[in-house]
Order: structure tokens, then C-alpha cells, then sequence
């Protein structure tokens, strides 16, 4: 009995509490590595199909890992369709999608965040009940004012309403929520020093809202880049069809040739999740801090 006391006394309460916290963090990181591993199958699966060959594909999940990797299968999805035209075409839409966005959103976000004028509450309630329409709801209207103007089977249609806060609702919220987070006392010195609202709004809030605009600029080329719908409606020149549209037809040639499929999906899919790792320190940040003031 005696010698058990004497353990207890000797016994050093802070490696206990060490061992205890390296056993909670073992485990957790063991319970998110596993969560990884579920999550990245998929994009496993799609690898390594590309990398199969036609008669391993018959042989279904029984064969993961391909044999023998046939590289050659992306350069066969690359050279059998005018990938790189297509490429070219996704890029102009992205780029003035998100030139657009960025010129419509932050000048409106920072209207409704730091100016005050008649009506402006009441107003941004209304745009934010925009963000309930379905697309669909104003398709055909869309399609026939495109048509009357004449623009239908170009690509003004898919990039002029960016340039008018055309589906940027939910941006012009996310940015207006970071100018609320700008102290007001940077604005009123500004102001002092005689400074009017547009130098203030290019010299001071665009500078210190760099994690939304890189935030809005990522969510902005996913949607275009990923955009099957629209350029469907408007784009009815193959020269002008772009990968989400260039992916389906290369679906529809090769049926049955999951490998080639799985290839040109992984390159289509690749620059997004390029840029997205490259980003997602400014993507994290400028979703967090939107919230530090109503």
C-alpha cells in the first residue's frame, strides 16, 4: 500500500496530460487523414481509370491500379478534339467574367457598406431576394432579349450582364459584409484630408479587401469555367464552345471509353484545383472575417 502512495507521489502530473493530448491528437489526425482518404477517392478512381487500358476497364474495381499506365490516353483526349480551342474559349469568358464581377460587385458592395442615400436598406434587401429566382425563371426572357438585340449565338450574352452585377448578388453581400469591417475612421480621415469616395474606394478599401477579392474572383471562374447551361443556350457556333461543352462531345464520341473520358476530365477539372490550392489561404480568410460585422 505504501509503495503504491509512493508512486502516485512521484508520479509527474504533466506528462500525463502530455500522453493525453498526444493520444486526443493521434486520433483526431487519424479521423481527418481517413476522411481525406474517402473524400479523395474519387478523384483516385478517376486517375487511375484514365490510366487504364480498354481490356482493364472490363474487368471493373477488381483491377484499382492499372498494370501498365497509359499515359498516352490524356494526349489522345487533347489531340482528338480541338482541346486547346476550347481552352482558349473557357479563358475569355472567365477572364471578363470576372473583370465584370469584380467592377459590378466591389462598386456596388461598397455603395451599400459606406455611403448613405434614400432607399439604400430597402434596395439591398430586394437584390438580396434576387439570390431566390431560379435561373430558369428568367431563361426565356433572357433568350428573347438577346435575340432582339441580336446577340444570340455570341458571347456577349455570357459576358456583358457580369460587367451590370448579373448574378452577383451573393458577391456584393460577401463584400459588403468585409467594408463594414473596415474601420469607419479610416474613411472619415480620409475624407478630412480631402480625399472624395472614389479615391478612398481605390487607394484604401480595395487594398484591404484582398482576401474577398481573391474570393470572389476563385468562386467566380468556378462557376464559368465549370458553366455547361449557358454556354449551351448562347453559343451556337462550335468555334465558340467552350470545355463544359467541348467534355460533352467528347462524351458522346467516345461512349464506353471510360479511360479517354476520365483523362479529359481530369484536364478540364485540373486548372481549378490548381488555382484553388494556390488561393485557398485568401479564399479561407476572406470567407471568415466577412462575418466580424453586421
Amino acid at each position: 500500500m505504501q509503495s503504491d502512495n509512493t508512486f502516485k507521489e512521484h508520479r509527474d502530473p504533466k506528462l500525463t496530460l502530455k500522453q493525453r493530448r498526444l493520444i486526443k491528437n493521434t486520433l483526431i489526425h487519424a479521423v481527418l487523414i481517413l476522411l481525406a482518404f474517402v473524400f479523395m477517392f474519387p478523384f483516385l478512381w478517376m486517375f487511375f481509370t484514365a490510366l487504364k487500358t480498354p481490356a482493364e476497364l472490363l474487368q471493373g474495381i477488381e483491377v484499382l491500379l492499372p498494370k501498365d499506365p497509359q499515359w498516352e490516353n490524356f494526349r489522345v483526349a487533347v489531340t482528338t478534339v480541338p482541346f486547346f480551342m476550347y481552352l482558349k474559349n473557357s479563358l475569355i469568358l472567365v477572364f471578363f467574367a470576372v473583370l465584370g464581377t469584380l467592377f459590378s460587385a466591389t462598386l456596388s458592395a461598397y455603395a451599400f457598406a459606406k455611403l448613405q442615400w434614400p432607399g439604400r436598406d430597402v434596395l439591398f434587401v430586394v437584390m438580396l431576394a434576387t439570390m431566390m429566382i431560379p435561373a430558369q425563371v428568367i431563361l426565356i426572357p433572357s433568350y428573347i432579349l438577346y435575340d432582339l438585340i441580336g446577340w444570340l449565338g455570341t458571347r456577349l450574352p455570357l459576358i456583358v450582364p457580369y460587367f451590370f452585377g448579373g448574378g452577383a448578388a451573393f458577391y456584393i453581400f460577401l463584400l459588403r459584409q468585409f467594408f463594414k469591417g473596415i474601420p469607419k475612421e479610416l474613411t472619415e480621415s480620409a475624407i478630412v484630408d480631402g480625399a472624395g469616395h472614389f479615391k478612398i474606394f481605390f487607394y484604401i478599401m480595395l487594398p484591404l479587401t484582398r482576401p474577398a477579392l481573391i474570393t470572389v474572383s476563385l468562386l467566380t471562374f468556378m462557376f464559368v469555367w465549370n458553366d455547361y447551361f449557358g454556354p449551351l443556350i448562347y453559343l451556337s457556333n462550335p468555334d465558340h464552345w467552350t470545355l463544359a461543352l467541348g467534355l460533352r462531345g467528347f462524351q458522346t464520341q467516345f461512349t464506353g471509353r471510360y479511360d479517354l473520358m476520365m483523362a479529359a476530365a481530369i484536364l478540364v477539372m485540373l486548372p481549378t484545383i490548381v488555382l484553388f490550392f494556390i488561393a485557398q489561404k485568401y479564399f479561407i480568410e476572406g470567407i471568415t472575417f466577412t462575418g466580424i460585422k453586421g
